[in-house]
């Protein structure tokens, strides 16, 4: 069972993000954005969404757009609520956020991030594109997915 269905997980859209979404960002990630980039990634074209369970952040996203073009550029739930849906309540919101904008949204991934994939791909992305070497790991690198989803309606 989903925790949207055990718990209501409520969205919240921000003009920046918090302190406390950079540490989901630390506790979520191997290799986490800099507190520098992560904090400065606001501004017009930006868009921050921050999941709650109560008054408890437990993930967030943040996509930028450019023209018809939105980017999913993070993507974090806390380790404590990952397998409990709130991974594709999260993306369910930028699709209908893109949806009514009619925008095609672009994402990169890492190939052996799985449950990532899946999620994507079951929310209708498809892969375009990689780039070699894209991810920077401990002592090497790993291969990123490019996924494109795009709205139903066009014009």
């Amino acid at each position: 069972m989903a925790a949207t269905q055990q718990t209501p997980v409520s969205l919240i859209n921000l003009a920046a993000p918090s302190r406390n979404l950079y540490q989901i960002e630390c506790a979520a990630h191997t290799r986490p954005w800099s507190a520098e980039v992560f904090l400065q990634s606001k501004g017009p074209g930006y868009r921050w969404c921050e999941a709650r369970i109560g008054s408890q952040p437990v993930g967030f996203t943040v996509c930028q757009q450019v023209a018809d073009e939105l980017t999913l550029h993070n993507i974090a739930v806390s380790p404590r609520y990952q397998g409990q849906g709130i991974g594709a309540v999260l993306i369910k919101d930028i699709l209908a956020y893109a949806e009514a904008r009619l925008l095609t949204v672009f994402l990169e991934v890492r190939v052996s991030n799985q449950k990532a994939l899946n999620l994507y791909h079951h929310s209708g992305f498809e892969t375009v594109g990689r780039r070699p070497h894209y991810y920077r790991l401990q002592d090497s690198f790993e291969d990123g997915l490019v996924m494109r989803w795009t709205p139903a309606t066009t014009p």
